[in-house]
């Protein structure tokens, strides 16, 4: 069993319906792991568990509440990916999305934050570039599932790391006047 199936409602695990520049794509069966509460050892082999079983698998990555550094942000979603690494063939990357859901997007919003988005974005693809090299890397599906104010979207939607939009079933979304400047 793995640990990680939200997001969920009761028994009952919810829809995820990803936001693309041409389509809304709904995935009813899936795999959700977040490494960054379950660290990388039990990730890693819920990862695998996902694999074994064929499941669409979402690995949610999330810097916590600091907006990080990239530096930083980098050590800590390389971290975060050691399980995925260590688990994941590039045979089998492409059942996998990576969904980055900072924590602090659902408190405020600040003006730079899609900029910071679409580099985070770009950290994790030449992570996994790295690792399983460029071509495997771009079959990947990296999205944001963050809070994200309606006059962001393009910004962050028209980068070519980011691959789509998770639409949140648990949070409204930021209105115009909750932006903290």
């Amino acid at each position: 069993m793995l640990k990680s199936v939200l997001p969920s409602q009761g028994s009952r695990q919810l829809p995820l319906e990803i936001i693309t520049k041409n389509s809304v794509i709904t995935i009813n069966d899936y795999a959700w792991i977040e490494c960054h509460s379950e660290g990388s050892g039990l990730a890693g082999r819920n990862i695998c568990r996902a694999l074994t079983a064929h499941r669409r698998l979402f690995i949610c990555l999330d810097e916590g509440d600091q907006r990080l550094q990239p530096m930083q942000f980098f050590e800590e979603i390389l971290a975060q990916l050691a399980g995925l690494f260590r688990n994941v063939t590039a045979s089998s990357i492409n059942q996998v999305t990576i969904v980055y859901r900072p924590q602090w997007s659902f408190d405020c919003w600040l003006p730079a934050d899609a900029q910071r988005i679409r580099i985070a974005h770009r950290q994790i693809r030449d992570l996994l570039a790295g690792r399983y090299g460029l071509q495997k890397a771009r079959q990947v599906a990296i999205v944001y599932g963050g809070q994200l104010l309606e006059t962001a979207q393009n910004q962050v939607m028209n980068d070519i790391n980011v691959d789509g939009l998770l639409c949140d079933p648990f949070f409204k979304r930021h209105e115009e006047n909750e932006v903290r400047k």
